[in-house]
């Protein structure tokens, strides 16, 4: 089955890391829903998923995914990042990833993102914002 028969769609929003990484989706009717692709890019030495593209995407989903919770959308600046491993992806493998606010105040937004595959929790992210000075 492929990513658009599981309703998830290109994420829409370019930038330079992004870009790099490769392919990220957005599920069309659940904003709290992302996933990707594990291929070339995101892959370390070993041919595993690597921390850093786990932490890129956690830092990219989370924010998007709060700021879209804000009327009107507000943009946010990271403040802080925290990433738990507790499993890994392997090249072809889909991640899904949920995300779900704690908080979002006039001063701060928090959430916290799942990173899974078939199921099976392989990491978790919690992500504080800030809007820009």
């Amino acid at each position: 089955m492929s990513t658009d028969e599981l309703g998830f769609a290109p994420f829409g929003h370019p930038s330079p890391m992004l870009d790099h990484l490769g392919d990220l989706r957005r599920h069309g009717t659940d904003g709290s829903r992302f996933g990707f692709l594990v291929d070339e890019p995101k892959l370390n030495g070993r041919k595993l998923l690597h921390a850093g593209a786990v932490s890129t995407i956690a830092d990219v989903v989370i924010g998007h995914a709060l700021a879209a919770l804000t009327d009107p959308p507000r943009r946010f600046v990271t403040t802080s990042l925290e990433v738990h491993f507790v499993g890994t992806g392997r090249q072809g493998d889909w991640i899904d990833v949920t995300v779900t606010p704690v908080r979002i105040g006039r001063r701060l937004a928090v959430g916290t993102a799942t990173f899974a595959v078939d199921g099976r929790a392989i990491g978790f992210a919690t992500a504080t914002f800030m809007p820009p000075p």
